[in-house]
């Protein structure tokens, strides 16, 4: 069975679904949230981490991984080929509230 939820908590999901998953993806979490038993599977500080997470930003676990690995979804998220990917939107008035913190392209690999 392959079970895809789309912005669900996992506290709302009933808890043996959640256990008997073993890929697992997180996003942008809300800190009381990222404080639940649910998310376990995250180390603390990829949890802190993810609390800060830029949009677009994912945390994956999967049993091949002995570490959550972090992603990055293309930018426009609907982007299918390299040349979607690589045009930038018009630029947004407001400052970018992200800018400046390390991206997932950041991270130094754990081995």
């Amino acid at each position: 069975m392959i079970l895809i939820g789309a912005q669900q908590t996992a506290s709302e999901v009933e808890r043996r679904i959640v256990a008997n998953c073993s890929v697992r993806v997180a996003g942008r979490l809300d800190p009381a949230e990222a404080t639940r038993p649910e998310y376990g599977w995250l180390p603390a500080a990829t949890r802190d981490r993810a609390t800060i997470a830029r949009p677009g930003t994912m945390f994956v676990t999967q049993p091949e991984i002995p570490v959550p690995l972090a992603v990055t979804f293309p930018f426009p998220a609907w982007a299918t080929r390299p040349a979607e990917a690589a045009q930038r939107p018009a630029p947004r008035r407001e400052a970018d509230p992200f800018a400046g913190l390390p991206g997932a392209d950041d991270d130094i690999p754990p081995f």
